[in-house]
This record gives structure tokens, C-alpha cells and sequence, in this order.
């Protein structure tokens, strides 16, 4: 049998493993494949989705880029090196991924692009979700600074009182009358300060609080947010994943309208994605909704 056969052989037995979960001996025998035919891309996005399953994101992202470098055009490859980088908090490089195995699947028609959307919402939820965190602390850390500049400030005053009260009490052996009150007129200028300050964090905070979100921007389909929205010859807007899931499994027709409609029908409702993008670039909790 040649090496081509023999790695064939390995990956109908690693992919039986795979069928009953045992991941670490389908990984075991995509291996095999590999060291008997290291040029099919198909044994490293196999071994890649093993990976993927227990959680070894590190090597999800080795086997993928070595898919894609036999196989450029490896839908597999783009989608799980997404997600793996998206576990690695590499959102950027991330979404590039899902965003080049989306495009992928769409020129080439294939059957799994609504996954690669979900994917794609996820990560650009994570990314914004990060973004968000390091915003809040770095404006309570900004916070801190300035409260602790205003009460120092405070301090300073109020020792100024102090010491000429000192001086005064030394000469004429007592306290002058209105110390008490030019401490108390201290005291209350800097509080107000301080609230204004809260009042000015606290409109910052409230201002990127989720919205709600335009119904226009929800898929007919799966009412989630849409990332590829297109138009059918009825006028309603779907999302392209979904419509084509639509067309697969129940027909080619419009949803809504229920006249005929195929995938060459569709057109890019560009005026929505520019909607959704503008929006989800200030409300990121949305990407996954």
C-alpha cells in the first residue's frame, strides 16, 4: 500500500475515534496520516478540530496555519485558527481569520458560513469586552489620581488655616473666631468638587450604556444582529448565512414573502452594514446578540 493509502487508512480510524470522542487516538492516528502524506491539508484541519475539542489552542493555531499553507483556500483552517485565536486573545488577527474563511465559504458556496458569523460575533464581542475593561480601569485609575490631587489640595489648605490659627493662638493665646468657618468653607468646596468630578465619570459611564438595538438590524431568521446583510427581490433585508441555511434545508424562496427567491437574487444592503458597523463600533456589547 503506498504512503497515500496508509495515511488514508489512519484517518478513517482517527475519524471513528473522533465520532466516539475519544480525541487524543483520533489525534494519534491524524498523526499517522500526517507522517505518511505531510501535504493534505485535511489531516492537519482534522487533527486541528481535536485540538479544538480538548482545549490545546496552541496547537489548533499550528496545525491550522500549516492547512493553510498546503491549502490557501482552506475554509476549516481560516474558521478554527479564528476561534483558537480568539481563545488566545488575539482578537485582531482573529476576526482577520473568520472574516477571510467567511469570504471563503461564500465565493465557494459552502454550508457552514452561519457558524463562522457566530464565531465572528463572538470575537468581536470579546475584543470589545476587553476594550471596555481596560477603558474602566483606566479611568478609575484617572479617577483616583484626581480625587487624591483635590483632597491633597484640601489638605494643604486646611493646613494653611491651621498654622495661622497656630501662630494667631501663640500671640493672643487663643484661637481666632473664624477658623472653624474657613475650614468648613474648605471642606464644602472641595466636597462639591469632588462630586462634580463623580457627576462627570458617572454622564461618561451612563453614555456607553446598551442602547436599544434597531429591529432593523435583526435577521428575519434568527433575530440575531446581522454581519453580511443582503436584500432579496421582495425588499427584506436577511442575513446572508442564514437565508442561504433557509434556502438549503426548506426552499428557495423568501421567508417573508414566500416569492421565489435564489442566492443569485441577492444583493448587499450596504446602507444596513454601514448602520450596524457604525453602531457596534460604540455598543460592542451588541456584536453577539
Amino acid at each position: 500500500m503506498s504512503n497515500i493509502g496508509e495515511a488514508e487508512q489512519h484517518k478513517k480510524k482517527g475519524n471513528s475515534h473522533f465520532s466516539n470522542k475519544d480525541y487524543h487516538k483520533a489525534i494519534t492516528e491524524y498523526t499517522l496520516s500526517i507522517n505518511k502524506d505531510p501535504n493534505n491539508s485535511v489531516y492537519y484541519t482534522n487533527r486541528a478540530l481535536c485540538y479544538l475539542k480538548i482545549k490545546n489552542y496552541v496547537n489548533v493555531i499550528a496545525d491550522c496555519e500549516m492547512a493553510i499553507k498546503q491549502d490557501p483556500t482552506s475554509v476549516k483552517g481560516y474558521y478554527m485558527l479564528g476561534q483558537a485565536l480568539t481563545e488566545q486573545i488575539d482578537f485582531d488577527t482573529a476576526i482577520k481569520n473568520l472574516q477571510k474563511a467567511y469570504d471563503l465559504t461564500i465565493a465557494d458556496k459552502g454550508s457552514f458560513s452561519a457558524e463562522i458569523v457566530q464565531a465572528l460575533l463572538i470575537a468581536r464581542k470579546k475584543k470589545w469586552n476587553l476594550e471596555e475593561k481596560k477603558r474602566i480601569d483606566k479611568e478609575s485609575e484617572l479617577l483616583r489620581y484626581v480625587k487624591g490631587l483635590i483632597n491633597a489640595e484640601r489638605e494643604r489648605q486646611l493646613q494653611k488655616v491651621s498654622s495661622k490659627s497656630n501662630m494667631f493662638s501663640k500671640i493672643v493665646n487663643s484661637h481666632p473666631p473664624d477658623v472653624q468657618e474657613k475650614m468648613d468653607i474648605i471642606n464644602q468646596a472641595h466636597n462639591d468638587k469632588l462630586s462634580q468630578l463623580e457627576q462627570v465619570f458617572g454622564q461618561s459611564d451612563e453614555n456607553l450604556k446598551p442602547r436599544d438595538l434597531p429591529d432593523y438590524f435583526l435577521d428575519k431568521i434568527s433575530f440575531n444582529i446581522m454581519h453580511d446583510p443582503v436584500i432579496t427581490p421582495s425588499g427584506i433585508t436577511y442575513e446572508r448565512a442564514h437565508l442561504k441555511e433557509h434556502f438549503k434545508k426548506i426552499g428557495h424562496f423568501d421567508p417573508l414573502s414566500r416569492r421565489e427567491c435564489r442566492e443569485s437574487d441577492l444583493y448587499p444592503n450596504l446602507a444596513i452594514k454601514e448602520a450596524i458597523e457604525d453602531f457596534l463600533s460604540k455598543n460592542g456589547w451588541a456584536a453577539d446578540y
